[in-house]
């Protein structure tokens, strides 16, 4: 007999340890031996065991009650109280996923326990909801030694008949038999929220693809889940996804109608936030979150110095000392020719004077004067040389920083901080984006850089906003419906500098459901699924623009602009003004040392005697 302890155990510890369950509770009104050999016997299988008389205590939160893991109930009907105690559970939601019951009856095979209508035991099962994700096992007497008969018992909805799977055979020593597939919900109607942007009519209109993009692609792909699963859907369109309501703890759009209505699922994705998480569940990931900051990477030459950039410091540390080792030995050479032919009427050359010479070569300006002597020549050329090899070699890098764009900006952060005017597309989502986040560098980027401009520059549309990028230094938040704007009017080399910064933690989206709804396992399952055949992304790429791709061969010219080597003006206007002041400086110590704004030389004296 099935409700004994000692034909009732293996099956108890099949039960157990197959479903890989680490507690299980025994409601029972078996003797005091009985349930202390089943929990001895579980404790040594590393099973945790809690012990309930249901005739005397019906109250299950106790005993019950789990916040991660599952839980085994093993009930024997035959107990006074078991019905009771199987209500408390059902009116306090345990008959759900995380709990696996198994129900032990008297009856034998020949008379189901769920078909005679006179059974008050039937009576109670009938008033119990037993979802569809739940796991209730009924197990009863078979007609061999031993036998047992199994069959699951479960609801596709609330007001819907009970289902009663087929009997399974099982004996001591046999691993349990299979459980048959739920993925048919038989045709029921469950109420769900899709959200809506212009008219229904044209919501599978392909022309209008790029209107509502998002939630058109994803409630083709909950049409392809009830569908799998057989159901359909009772549709409740609103105009947003859902954000918090001002005087109230409900949300409003999709989210609301999950959270304080009888909606029970979306047909729409949504992201994961930490702030819907005690108000939805989410149930099977489905596309990639296309919404991010948008901008073309700006010149290497607008965020840093490219004429500093083409040698490291040893680079120009070598040169700078081969260039003065060569200036010395170059000075060296013409006073030992001096000092060797001191009959030479030329001038004298001075240290200065080969030292302006030198840095002349460098700059490849030349040299007003050539060295006369053989060893003088020599150390000339290779000054001139090691000249021409910088000059070159500087020359090439520089061109090719100029058409090299920046990577300077990779964070939210860096983005913020840096020069780019931001805007966002003008959608509910957006705007109140700020009221939904907790992160304090989202709430900074509003204020600093949105809120301190118009509202119609800060939120604006997809064809203002993607042209905006083209003007350089410019970030636009929007997703993937403007990959099409910039296939079709952008250029190569602005398609290669593209690049995106997302500002949320999870880009993925998934399907919503209520707060513990026994679909969400079943939905979850079927949206994997979808995935894995590659059907998410069909459906992505049939309702998506892709992304704009770059093709390196058919960039096309660069043009330099003046910003691009303003720092070379810099230079050139700082050396003007300083020439200009020591020219002031030196006319002034003439006029006061010698009374005239320039003296005389020597050979102009000479003329007027």
């Amino acid at each position: 007999m099935l409700p004994a302890a000692q034909t009732a155990l293996p099956l108890i510890t099949s039960f157990i340890l197959q479903n890989n369950l680490p507690a299980a509770v025994l409601a029972s009104c078996w003797s005091l031996s009985d349930k202390l050999l089943v929990t001895k016997h579980l404790s040594q299988k590393n099973v945790m065991v809690k012990v309930q008389d249901p005739g005397s205590d019906t109250d299950t939160t106790s005993t019950l009650s789990t916040e991660y893991s599952h839980v085994a109930v093993v009930v024997d009907l035959q107990c006074e109280g078991s019905t009771p105690f199987l209500s408390h559970a059902d009116r306090n939601k345990y008959l759900k996923l995380q709990h696996h019951w198994l129900l032990l009856a008297m009856t034998d095979h020949t008379a189901n326990i769920l078909t005679p209508q006179d059974d008050p035991l039937v009576t109670a099962l009938q008033s119990l909801t037993f979802p569809v994700d739940g796991h209730v096992t009924l197990a009863y007497r078979g007609s061999g030694v031993n036998q047992v008969l199994l069959q699951e018992v479960y609801r596709t909805g609330l007001g819907q008949p009970l289902v009663v799977t087929p009997l399974l055979e099982w004996s001591p020593g046999e691993v349990l038999p299979p459980k048959f597939k739920r993925d048919d919900y038989r045709g029921i109607a469950i109420n769900a929220a899709a959200v809506i942007d212009g008219v229904w009519e044209d919501f599978f209109d392909m022309r209008y693809k790029q209107t509502n993009t998002l939630g058109k692609c994803n409630y083709m792909l909950m049409l392809l889940v009830s569908q799998m699963l057989n159901f359909t859907m009772n549709l409740t369109l609103t105009d947003t996804w859902g954000f918090p309501k001002k005087g109230t703890n409900c949300y409003d759009g999709v989210v609301g109608l999950l959270q304080c209505g009888d909606t029970e699922i979306g047909a729409l994705a949504m992201l994961y936030k930490e702030s819907r998480m005690d108000r939805i569940d989410y149930a099977g990931e489905t596309i990639v979150f296309g919404l991010s900051f948008k901008f073309l990477r700006p010149p290497l030459s607008e965020v840093t110095n490219i004429y500093t950039l083409p040698f490291s410091r040893s680079v120009w540390a070598t040169y700078t000392a081969t260039a003065a080792l060569l200036a010395v030995a170059l000075y060296g050479t013409a006073r030992l020719e001096r000092w060797a032919n001191p009959s030479r009427t030329d001038p004298p050359v001075t240290f200065a004077d080969t030292a302006l010479n030198s840095l002349a070569i460098v700059c490849s300006e030349g040299s007003p004067r050539s060295p006369n002597n053989l060893s003088s020549r020599i150390v000339f050329v290779f000054l001139l040389l090691l000249a021409l090899f910088l000059t070159t070699s500087y020359s090439a890098i520089i061109v090719s920083l100029l058409q090299t764009p920046s990577d300077a900006i990779n964070t939210l952060t860096e983005l913020i901080d840096s020069p780019f005017k931001l805007s966002m597309k003008d959608i509910a989502y957006n705007t109140q984006f700020v009221n939904d986040t907790t992160s304090t560098e989202i709430k900074r980027m509003f204020h600093q850089k949105l809120y301190s401009r118009p509202y119609h520059k800060a939120f604006t549309t997809e064809e203002i906003g993607v042209e905006n990028l083209r003007n350089g230094l410019y970030a636009f938040y929007t997703g993937a419906e403007a990959y099409k704007i910039m296939s079709d009017t952008y250029d190569e080399s602005e398609k290669c500098r593209l690049k995106e910064i997302s500002i949320n933690p999870s880009n993925v989206l998934a399907f919503p459901v209520k707060k513990g709804s026994p679909y969400r396992e079943h939905i979850t399952q079927k949206a994997r699924w979808l995935k894995e055949a590659g059907m998410v992304d069909r459906e992505y790429k049939r309702w998506f623009s892709q992304k704009p791709k770059c093709d390196t061969q058919s960039q096309g010219f660069v043009s330099v602009r003046l910003k691009d080597f303003y720092p070379t003006l810099v230079v050139l206007s700082v050396g003007i003004i300083c020439s200009a002041t020591i020219f002031l400086l030196e006319l002034t110590y003439h006029k006061t040392k010698y009374g005239t704004f320039w003296p005389k030389d020597s050979r102009a004296i000479e003329a007027e005697a």
